[in-house]
C-alpha cells in the first residue's frame, strides 16, 4: 500500500513537473503550482495589506501623542520603508529604527512589536519637535541624535546627514501638499502647536 501511495505521488509529480516550483514565502520553502504572476500578485496584495496597517497604527498614534502624522509617516518611510522587521547595520530596528538606548528611554522592551516601536519613535519626534522646531533639525537629529545637531548648532555636516535630510524633506514635502477651497496651505520649517497637535501649518489657515 505505501509503495503504491509513493508511486503516485512520483507520477503526480511526473505530471504536473513542469508546473511545480519552490518559492519562498515569509523566508519558508514553499512548494506550489501556482503560476508566478498569481503568486507574486498575491504576495504584493499582502505586503501592500501589512503596509497600510503600519501606516494606519502612525496615524492613529501620531494623532494620539499630537505629533504631525505626514512627519511621523516620513521618518518612517525613509529610516525602515514601514518594514517591522528592518534593522540597520547600526542596530536600528523595526519600523521607526529605533536603537536601544532610545527604545529603553520610551519604554518600549521589544522594538519589533509594531505598536510600541512606533510608539516609542513618535514620543522621541514629539520630544525634538519641543526641542528643535524645525524640521530640517528634527531629522537630522533623528538621524545623527541630539548632541551632533546641539554641537553644530544645526545640520551637522556629515554627508549621510545632509543626505538624510534631504531625503526627508522630499518625502516629507511630496506627501503635504494640501488644498483647501482651491487654496495651498503654506508649509512653513517650523513647527508650532496648534491645540495639542504641532504642526508646521500656519495657525489662521486651519
Amino acid at each position: 500500500m505505501r509503495k503504491c501511495v509513493i508511486l503516485f505521488i512520483l507520477f503526480s509529480m511526473t505530471c504536473y513537473a513542469s508546473n511545480l516550483r519552490v518559492v519562498l514565502k515569509n523566508g519558508t520553502p514553499v512548494v506550489t503550482n501556482i503560476s508566478k504572476s498569481v503568486f507574486f500578485f498575491n504576495a504584493f496584495k499582502y505586503s501592500k495589506l501589512k503596509k497600510q496597517r503600519v501606516l494606519d497604527m502612525i496615524r492613529s498614534l501620531a494623532k494620539k501623542y499630537g505629533v504631525n502624522v505626514n512627519l511621523a509617516k516620513a521618518i518612517a518611510k525613509i529610516e525602515s520603508d514601514y518594514d517591522p522587521k528592518s534593522i540597520s547595520k547600526s542596530g536600528a530596528k523595526g519600523v521607526m529604527q529605533l536603537m536601544d538606548k532610545t527604545a529603553k528611554s520610551y519604554g518600549v522592551e521589544n522594538p519589533f512589536n509594531v505598536k510600541d516601536n512606533i510608539k516609542g519613535g513618535i514620543l522621541f519626534l514629539k520630544h525634538l519637535i519641543k526641542k528643535y522646531h524645525n524640521v530640517k533639525l528634527i531629522a537630522a537629529a533623528y538621524n545623527a541624535g541630539e548632541s551632533a545637531v546641539d554641537k553644530y548648532k544645526g545640520i551637522p555636516p556629515f554627508s549621510e546627514t545632509e543626505r538624510y535630510v534631504k531625503k526627508f524633506l522630499s518625502v516629507y514635502n511630496g506627501s503635504m501638499y494640501i488644498s483647501l477651497n482651491s487654496n495651498s496651505r503654506k508649509r512653513e520649517n517650523n513647527i508650532v502647536k496648534v491645540g495639542n497637535v504641532f504642526t508646521n501649518i500656519k495657525a489662521n489657515l486651519w
